[in-house]
């Protein structure tokens, strides 16, 4: 098995593996890796503008890492795009945007990819909906958009456990599972974007939320007093 080895920023047209790299490849002109074999944790530094930002990515498993890794470089060799089908997985480790309008395009185009997916989801539930909440969260290193159903059958349990309205709308109180859509490539897109991170996250959020309200809710067999709530958590 080949060794996992740093990808250059700028190479010849096409797509490769980490076998098609040499081992003596300058670090300061390259995406380099770092895997702590005991923990799966892949560490690496991608570059955004004239300076870089840390990626950690966990639960990585290193053969699957290293034998579909794939990087992409253009017409001009300079690197497109490096992925990896991780866990089953198409996993977006870094990708290169010209300027910050095709940022906000490619943003905006996952978003709503995103979104359709979370919809498909949320579509299947079958029981009367009391609440849909929208749940997302922002670190620098981490980011966080889910959907969690609250049927009116738990609604009820919920109001004659606490005696009280508002915590019929808390999505912490409802047992149903998170609806995810892709966490892990939401924040590659946003970190890899050279513009404000927050911004940019608040723009993803802002499209999911929105379509998400336009197309799913229709589908769903809702109580009289059904709330769509979209909330930042800490």
């Amino acid at each position: 098995m080949p060794e996992l080895r740093n990808i250059p920023l700028i190479y010849r047209e096409g797509v490769y593996s980490i076998a098609d790299f040499c081992e003596n490849i300058d670090e300061d002109n390259a995406i380099f890796f770092d895997y702590d074999t005991q923990y799966q944790m892949l560490t690496y530094d991608i570059p955004v503008g004239k300076s870089e930002r840390e990626m950690t990515l966990y639960s990585v498993p290193e053969g699957a890492l290293i034998q579909t890794l794939r990087a992409t470089y253009g017409r001009d060799g300079i690197l497109q795009n490096v992925t990896a089908t991780l866990n089953g997985r198409k996993t977006l480790l870094y990708i290169c945007y010209e300027n910050e309008e095709q940022a906000r395009r490619r943003i905006r185009r996952f978003a709503i990819r995103n979104a359709n997916a979370i919809i498909e989801q949320i579509q299947q539930c079958t029981d009367v909906v009391a609440r849909l909440f929208i749940d997302y969260y922002y670190s620098s290193n981490y980011m966080d958009y889910h959907a969690v159903i609250g049927t009116e059958a738990q609604m009820e349990e919920i109001r004659q456990k606490y005696h009280d309205e508002d915590s019929c709308d808390n999505s912490g109180n409802y047992p149903s599972e998170y609806i995810k859509g892709d966490n892990e490539m939401l924040t590659t897109m946003i970190r890899c974007a050279e513009s404000h991170l927050h911004e940019n996250f608040q723009y993803a959020v802002e499209i999911m939320s929105n379509h998400i309200k336009e197309h799913a809710l229709a589908a769903l067999h809702r109580t009289e007093n059904f709330k769509y709530i979209c909330a930042e958590y800490d």
